[in-house]
């Protein structure tokens, strides 16, 4: 009996942990700079890759891209990493490459209004 609850109860956390992870996944994010506001739709994202790790190369756990990109001098700048990382996927994948397809440059950031 100890060994049915057990089971039920551990069952129960990893469906918990299965919606509490997938409940902390962004919608959409939105990057600010000084080309524009770049609308990022990352469920659209999440569906063509096979793995968080695709997009996320350290994991999901290391902190913020900014964190070493631009930081670190043995990184690439981050502006060259989202860039490199993001258009070769286009390319490959059929996706669009051009400046304003992703980047709003109505909404540059500290444009004057």
């Amino acid at each position: 009996m100890k060994m049915r609850i057990g089971s039920i109860l551990f069952v129960g956390m990893m469906i918990g942990a299965a919606i509490a992870f997938a409940a902390e996944q962004p919608t959409v994010v939105t990057m600010q700079n000084k080309q524009g506001e770049i609308i990022f739709h990352h469920e659209e994202h999440q569906a063509a890759v096979n793995a968080c790790n695709d997009c996320h190369h350290t994991g999901l756990d290391t902190g913020a891209c900014r964190d070493c990109h631009g930081v670190d001098r043995e990184v690439p700048r981050l502006k060259h990493a989202f860039h490199r990382q993001c258009r070769n996927c286009h390319i490959k994948d059929g996706g669009p490459t051009g400046c304003d397809t992703c980047h709003d440059i109505t909404k540059k950031a500290g444009a004057k209004k």
